[in-house]
């Protein structure tokens, strides 16, 4: 739910010169004081092309404006609106009113529902303004997940979101509780060590509190059977179903862990299903699931249609869709064509990166290590993309700053380094085992010795770890 802290009127216009694309705007804010019934709203018209504009009615709920013959409402599941149009000096003029909205901040499972992994990363500077301003315990579970996801302070938004989250949890915020429960799983905490007991205990507290997000995360846990959760994609497969029929307003994530359970029993034609139900439903990580679905049985054009699809809903992981280009096609290329590729490829990553998704910042970093697509191989470049996806939880990125680390003349400060990423990345789910070998050996060599007690616990034999197949819930 939100609520509306500003009304603006804009004016918009742009040359209608060809080759010109610039815009410009006139625009008027008003404050809810200033909107009285009856009152004329004056306003910027660089054109002096349009009306009047009166205040019918203005309250908590919505905002009626009065233009020409016509009332236009705006409020939250309609907050702006294009009252006219019109021309003079070969420059189009649009006149637009809309109304700033801000997050109504409450103790309430309506307000818990809404906070999907998507609606976090669209979050505005005035919303986490409103956000930063409360000291409620659930604004401070939607700013620790806004650090942990976005990053704005790099390394210092882990430990912002571990010191949120915990006081949230402290507060009795059932999904903050839920989310500590990850960062226990990952090692993602303020005593930088891997728990698995801990985090399962918060796992089954943040459940029996009513957690959404723990239930989705223990959902998909237990199709695989990780982080001390049984292995029985079959029960989920029952349980999500049964949900589903009986609870039609589910959230859309649902069908994104059935699609995984079916998928994992070899259900090809269910998982299928499955997956374009919830890309019905608004799940938009389906696309890129249900691409690569399509991807590993070799139909090619259905991949492609919905990487693209996939885009266009906000699915970060679509973006990556260039690095399947294989280079011999590249080479194909016109000249002028490599360039436009290439820019066109490089882009979609950076806004893939930007909704949050950490592979996106994996192949920049492989494109400026090795140089691929004819791209100037750089280090720098290559190193800041890495490390913003080791961050973000993304064990190839840690596998392979490790690696990059060990090449050329290797200090003893670059092993310890290379050791730890390797620990990361077993951490974030690698099944590599020559990156648990070398993890190891870095160990016997007494480069960890600090994480002595979780390397003895769950390295040093075939004990349980995480291993996601990299399919961490886009909610949870």
């Amino acid at each position: 739910m939100k609520k509306w802290i500003k009304l603006s009127i804009d004016v918009d216009y742009s040359p209608s010169d060809p080759g010109i694309n610039k815009w410009f705007c006139d625009r008027t804010s008003f404050e809810p004081a200033d909107l009285v019934p009856g009152k004329i709203l004056p306003y910027k018209d660089s054109g002096g092309l349009f009306g009047v504009i009166t205040v019918v009615r203005a309250d908590a709920d919505a905002v009626v404006l009065r233009y020409g013959q016509s009332d236009f409402t705006l409020r939250e599941d309609h907050p702006s609106a294009e009252l006219d149009e019109g021309g003079r000096d070969y420059t189009r003029f649009y006149l637009n009113v809309w109304l700033s909205m801000v997050p109504v901040i409450e103790d309430s499972p309506a307000f818990y529902r809404q906070w999907t992994a998507r609606a976090i990363r669209a979050l505005t500077e005035e919303d986490i303004r409103v956000f930063r301003e409360s000291e409620l315990p659930a604004a401070k579970y939607v700013l620790g997940r806004w650090h942990s996801l976005m990053l704005p302070e790099g390394a210092a938004s882990k430990a912002e979101a571990g010191r949120l989250l915990q006081e949230a949890a402290d507060a009795g915020v059932a999904d903050a509780v839920l989310m500590r429960s990850t960062l226990w799983a990952t090692g993602d905490t303020a005593e930088d060590r891997m728990d698995l007991e801990e985090s399962a205990r918060l796992r089954d507290r943040a459940l029996g509190m009513g957690s959404i997000l723990a239930q989705l995360r223990y959902a998909r846990n237990r199709v695989a059977g990780i982080w001390l959760a049984p292995e029985e994609p079959e029960a989920v497969v029952r349980e999500i179903e049964t949900r589903l029929r009986e609870e039609p307003d589910s959230l859309p994530e649902w069908y994104a862990i059935l699609a995984y359970a079916h998928e994992t029993l070899g259900h090809d034609k269910e998982a299928e299903e499955a997956y374009r139900k919830g890309i019905e439903a608004g799940c938009e990580r389906c696309y890129g699931e249900l691409a690569e679905f399509c991807r590993e049985r070799g139909r090619k054009e259905e991949f492609d249609k919905l990487m693209r699809e996939g885009m266009r809903a906000g699915c970060g992981y679509c973006f990556t869709l260039g690095y399947f280009q294989s280079d011999e096609e590249f080479e194909a290329f016109e000249p002028s064509v490599k360039a436009h590729f290439v820019k066109t490829v490089v882009d979609w990553l950076e806004k893939g990166l930007a909704l949050g998704e950490p592979i996106c910042a994996g192949v920049l970093g492989v494109f400026y290590v090795y140089g691929r697509f004819g791209l100037e191989k750089d280090w720098g470049k290559a190193a800041r993309y890495l490390e913003r996806g080791a961050l973000m939880g993304d064990s190839f990125c840690c596998s392979l700053l490790a690696d990059l680390l060990e090449e050329g003349d290797v200090s003893g400060e670059d092993r310890r380094d290379a050791a730890v990423f390797r620990l990361r990345a077993l951490r974030y789910g690698s099944s590599d085992p020559e990156v648990k070998e070398k993890m190891l050996e870095a160990y016997r060599d007494g480069l960890l010795d600090r994480y002595q007690n979780e390397i003895e616990q769950y390295w040093l034999d075939d004990g349980e770890y995480p291993d996601d197949d990299g399919r961490y819930d886009a909610y949870a």
